[in-house]
């Protein structure tokens, strides 16, 4: 592809090189530079590969993209921002794969955008429509995953140079609708400039991430950015950040609410929380009141399956379609996922990793639970510290028991994060006990459960490996439990 098609709506600040030169790839890794291409030079975290300029050229790169001017003997065209100009790059590259789509969904919030995303995708597939699914869980083509590696999806929105080529996938696999979950760290870095929607979803805004955003107000803003790139924002009404999202909103907006009669445009009325069968209520919008189904438990899934068929309703799919698909919707995997064990307590593995979402799950929990709620959970390293305690707060205040214990301690001792979470217990609210070696934690609370007990694994969910210092490992609370369940049982 030519230069000049690839850096189409991007401003040249200076150039040493013809519009004309031919391209074969685009790359942004120093160790990956292959001959003919068009290398993106922008300054990572640890190092600035403006340094290497001539090195890359060497390597075979046929032009550099940076923001220093370089040596006049490397091709370049300098540009003011590379890495907001990355995506759009890439987009060129690959002949806009996004304007494919028939519709295109975003979704942002601190929680519920894996489970509304996976609501979506029930729903249009039932529609009649391929759905592309780009999220925290894996990233699908029609019933096909297509992991980033071994373990799944590394990101909830991948980088640009994973994910162009992935859209480009589903438009040749002929997706009729795509799906992504858009984070505040893509949002707030421009990884994804030169996409639009034509719906974009706020689900809530909890604390979290503020080892990245500098506070509550960088989050709102970051998150806020997806509704310069929608033809219209869906917005919880319920959430105390309502006020600041909508404030001078540059797209159409709808509203929805799960909290009664408060104007919004999607309400969801006469509530039922049933426990383990999940939940009921009535949908009134402009199109009438009808009554939605949904086996998974909790509020909360009452907001997320709320927000799914509210944005579903909007971009015209029919009312049977989408209460018939939230009726016979599956559980999402890692979110209250009950493991099957025939034991007489209950093991359930879930996502929640902010203060919010652990209140959300084990409130959900304490509606069906016949005996004690047993809490495991721990805190990611390199991660969010303000919210440690606030999580045994919320694992205190809510649970019979807790064992505090280690979840993705990258970098960081596993002592250390403990001793940030410990603060926040009340051991005269709630006994607990520390075991800093996750298995052993899942053990004890399997050894320790009675009959009518729910034991809850916060944290992991879904995921199906461990960081530590030495890297990552596969790792999977499922299997855990299943095999030392197993082991109990023929030992008796």
């Amino acid at each position: 592809m030519l230069l000049s098609q690839l850096l189409k709506n991007i401003d040249i600040v200076a150039s040493n090189v013809s519009a004309d030169v031919d391209l074969d790839s685009v790359c942004t890794d120093t160790r990956k530079v292959a001959e003919g291409c068009l290398f993106v030079c922008y300054k990572r975290l640890n190092f600035d590969p403006h340094s290497v300029a001539a090195q890359i050229k060497k390597d075979g790169a046929r032009v550099i993209v940076c923001e220093k001017k370089l040596s006049d003997s490397v091709p370049f065209v300098q540009i003011a921002d590379t890495r907001a100009a990355l995506p759009v790059i890439l987009s060129n590259f690959y002949s806009d794969p996004q304007k494919s789509f028939r519709f295109s969904i975003g979704i942002t919030g601190t929680n519920g955008k894996t489970s509304t995303s996976m609501m979506l995708r029930e729903i249009f597939t039932r529609a009649g429509m391929k759905t592309g699914v780009v999220g925290t869980m894996k990233y699908l083509i029609g019933d096909e995953e297509y992991p980033v590696d071994k373990t799944g999806a590394v990101l909830t929105t991948p980088d640009p140079e994973i994910l162009f080529p992935l859209l480009a996938r589903m438009r040749d696999e002929k997706v009729d609708v795509l799906i992504m979950e858009t984070s505040s760290h893509a949002l707030k870095l421009n990884k994804l400039n030169g996409l639009h929607f034509s719906a974009g979803i706020f689900t809530n805004l909890t604390q979290d991430h503020l080892d990245f955003h500098k506070d509550m107000d960088d989050y709102l803003a970051s998150k806020k950015k997806l509704f310069g790139m929608c033809d219209f924002a869906l917005v919880n009404l319920d959430d105390p950040s309502y006020p600041k999202i909508v404030r001078d909103i540059p797209c159409a907006l709808k509203t929805y609410s799960a909290a009664g009669d408060n104007g919004a445009d999607f309400m969801a009325k006469n509530v039922r929380l049933k426990g383990a069968e999940g939940v009921e209520y009535e949908l009134l919008s402009d199109s009438g009141i009808f009554r939605v189904r949904l086996p998974i438990p909790g509020a909360f899934s009452v907001c997320n399956s709320l927000a799914a068929a509210s944005c579903a309703l909007s971009l015209g799919v029919d009312r049977e379609t989408v209460l018939g698909s939230l009726a016979q919707m599956p559980n999402v995997r890692g979110r209250i996922d009950r493991v099957p064990i025939d034991a007489p307590y209950s093991v359930f593995i879930d996502f929640a990793h902010t203060p919010d979402a652990l209140e959300n799950v084990l409130s959900t929990v304490r509606g069906f639970a016949q005996g004690r709620i047993i809490t495991l959970f721990g805190c990611g390293g390199d991660r969010d510290r303000k919210k440690r305690p606030l999580m045994g707060e919320a694992a205190s205040r809510l649970s019979d028991l807790v064992i505090v214990t280690s979840d993705n301690s990258r970098s960081e001792n596993k002592a250390d994060i403990i001793n940030d979470i410990l603060p926040g217990m009340n051991k005269d609210v709630c006994p607990y006990e520390v075991i800093e070696d996750r298995t052993e934690a899942i053990r004890r609370a399997m050894d320790i459960a009675l009959p009518g007990d729910v034991i809850v694994l916060a944290g992991k969910g879904h995921e199906e490996y461990e960081i530590d210092k030495t890297g990552k490992h596969p790792y999977s609370e499922r299997d855990v439990v299943t095999e030392y369940y197993k082991t109990k049982e023929q030992s008796r």
